[in-house]
C-alpha cells in the first residue's frame, strides 16, 4: 500500500515536470523501505535523495511531499497522539484482557485497541481505494466521502468486540469507575479514527485542488499576453519558462541519443543479405553528425515589450547548450551586447542587468533603423552562414527611417533571421508600424504574444530549424 502511495506520488512530481526515470522510481521504493516510516525527515530525505537532481526542483518537491505525507507521523509511532490520549495504565489492562480473551477480534477492532499506528492509516488508505475520490472537487463533498470509507468498516463488528471486552473485564472484578473510564478511553480512540479518515479525505481534496490548481495557473499564464502580466505573475512566469526550457532540452536530448544509435541503412543491410538468401544477418547503421548552430538574439526592451525580451533571453540561455555560441544584444535606439553579463552571472541577474542597466538609453523612444545601421558597421563581419538570428520587437519605429537595408545585409551574410513580434498581426503595417519593410528579410517572422507561442518558436529553432539546409 505505501508503495503505491509513493508511485503516486512520484507521478505528480513528474506532471510538475521533475525528470524521474523508471530506475530511480525503484531507488526511491527500495531507500523507502530500508528506512522506514518512524522517522518524517528520514523519508523525506530518502526519497529527496534518489528523485531530486537539481536544486531548483527542492521546493517542488517540498511542497508536494507535505501534501501526500504531511501526515507521515500516522505512518508510526505518532498515530498513537492521532488516535487520541494514551493512558498507560488502561492500556495495558487491555493488553492484558485481549492476551487472555479466548473470542477472535474483528481486524479493525485489533488494530484500534493495540494502537498499531502504520496498519491503522494503511487500512484508512486501503478503505478509501474505491470510494470514489476521483470524483472529489469541493470542500463540501468532504463529509460524503467521509462516509463512504466510514461504511466500508464493520463498525457493528468493532462494537460488538468492544461490549464483549468490557464484559470480560467486568468479570474480572474492575469497578464500575474504572470501566467508565475504559469505555471512555475507546469512545474517543473510536471517534479519533473517524476523524483521521475525514483528515485523510481533506489531504486528498488538497492534492487535488493543488494539481488542477498547478495545471491551470499554468495553461493560463502560458496564453496570457506578455504586456499584461502582473509584477506576481511575472515571477511566476519564470518557474513556466525554466519548465518550458527543460521539456525542450529532455526532447532534443533523446532525439540525439537516437540519432547517436544511427538508423537502419536499408539499402546497405538489403545489399548485404544478399550473401544469407536474403536474411539480413548483418544490419549497417546510417548515423549523421550535426554541428550545433550559432544564435544571436536581438531584444527590444522598450517598455512595451520588455516582458516579452525577459522571457525570450530566459528561455534561450536556459538552452545555450544547444547551440555552439550564444550571443545576445539589446537596444532601444543605442544597441548594445550583453552576453558577457551571461557567461559571468546566473541568467536570472545577467536578465536583470540586460532589462536595467545595461549601456543603452532605456527611456528614449525606440528607433530599430539606428539599431540595425550600428549593428551593421559594428558585427557585420562575424556573421557567418552557421548563425540564425532571432529579433524580438514590435516594429515600431516611432516614424524614424527604419533603414530596412541594414537587415537585408545581415540576411546575405547569415543562415536565417527570425523575427518574433509581440504584437498581434492585426497592427502590423498600422501607424508607425514598419513591420512589413522587414518581413521580406526575414525567414520566419511569427506573432508571439504568449509564452506558450515563444515557446513553440523556440522548440521549432532547436529541433527543426537548424537541421535544415540552407
Amino acid at each position: 500500500m505505501m508503495d503505491k502511495r509513493i508511485l503516486e506520488f512520484i507521478g505528480d512530481l513528474r506532471r510538475a515536470e521533475l525528470r524521474i526515470s523508471p530506475s530511480e522510481a525503484l531507488d526511491a521504493l527500495s531507500a523507502a523501505g530500508e528506512i522506514g516510516f518512524d522517522s518524517r525527515e528520514g523519508f523525506k530525505s530518502a526519497l529527496a535523495a534518489t528523485l531530486v537532481k537539481e536544486a531548483r526542483d527542492e521546493p517542488t518537491f517540498e511542497r508536494i511531499f507535505n501534501l501526500y505525507f504531511l501526515d507521515l507521523q500516522a505512518l508510526g509511532e505518532g498515530v498513537r497522539k492521532a488516535l487520541g490520549p494514551e493512558d498507560p495504565r488502561i492500556q495495558d489492562l487491555l493488553n492484558q484482557a485481549l492476551d487472555q480473551a479466548d473470542f477472535d477480534l474483528d481486524e479493525m477492532t485489533e488494530l484500534l485497541l493495540r494502537g498499531g499506528g502504520s496498519e491503522m492509516e494503511m487500512a484508512i488508505r486501503a478503505g478509501s481505494q474505491n470510494a470514489g475520490l476521483e470524483r472529489l472537487m469541493y470542500f463540501l463533498q468532504v463529509g460524503y466521502f467521509s462516509r463512504r470509507i466510514q461504511d466500508r468498516f464493520d463498525w457493528s463488528a468493532i462494537e460488538q468486540d468492544i461490549e464483549k471486552l468490557m464484559k470480560l473485564l467486568e468479570e474480572r472484578g474492575l469497578d464500575p469507575g474504572q470501566l467508565a473510564r475504559i469505555r471512555n478511553y475507546l469512545d474517543l480512540r473510536l471517534e479519533a479514527f473517524r476523524r483521521m479518515i475525514r483528515q485523510h479525505v481533506e489531504r486528498e481534496l488538497e492534492r487535488r485542488a493543488w494539481r488542477q490548481g498547478e495545471r491551470l495557473t499554468r495553461e493560463m499564464l502560458a496564453e496570457k499576453p506578455l504586456f499584461a502580466l502582473t509584477a506576481d505573475e511575472v515571477a511566476q512566469m519564470k518557474t513556466v519558462v525554466a519548465r518550458l526550457a527543460r521539456r525542450i532540452k529532455d526532447a532534443l536530448a533523446l532525439r540525439q541519443r537516437q540519432e547517436q544509435r544511427g538508423r537502419i541503412d536499408t539499402r546497405r543491410t538489403i545489399r548485404k543479405s544478399m550473401a544469407y538468401g536474403g536474411i539480413p544477418m548483418e544490419i549497417f547503421l546510417r548515423r549523421r553528425h550535426r554541428e550545433k548552430p550559432k544564435l544571436i538574439t536581438i531584444c527590444d526592451v522598450s517598455d512595451s515589450v520588455r516582458n516579452a525580451s525577459r522571457f525570450m533571453l530566459q528561455l534561450v540561455w536556459s538552452l545555450q547548450e544547444c547551440f555552439s555560441r550564444v550571443r545576445s544584444y539589446v537596444f532601444v535606439s543605442e544597441i548594445a551586447e550583453v552576453t558577457q553579463a551571461f557567461n559571468t552571472t546566473p541568467v536570472e541577474r545577467a536578465i536583470e542587468w540586460a532589462l536595467k542597466a545595461a549601456p543603452v538609453d532605456y527611456h528614449c523612444r525606440s528607433d530599430f533603423g539606428y539599431a540595425w545601421s550600428r549593428f551593421v558597421r559594428t558585427e557585420l563581419e562575424s556573421l557567418d552562414r552557421k548563425t540564425t538570428i532571432m529579433i524580438l520587437g514590435d516594429a515600431r519605429n516611432n516614424y524614424n527611417d527604419p533603414q530596412a537595408w541594414a537587415l537585408r545585409l545581415m540576411r546575405e551574410r547569415v543562415k536565417g533571421i527570425i523575427w518574433l513580434n509581440p504584437e498581434g498581426q492585426w497592427g502590423w503595417g498600422i501607424g508607425d508600424s514598419v513591420m512589413p519593410l522587414y518581413s521580406p528579410a526575414c525567414d520566419i517572422v511569427r506573432e508571439c504574444r504568449t509564452i506558450a507561442q515563444l515557446g513553440e518558436v523556440v522548440d521549432n529553432l532547436v529541433h527543426q530549424w537548424w537541421r535544415r539546409g540552407r
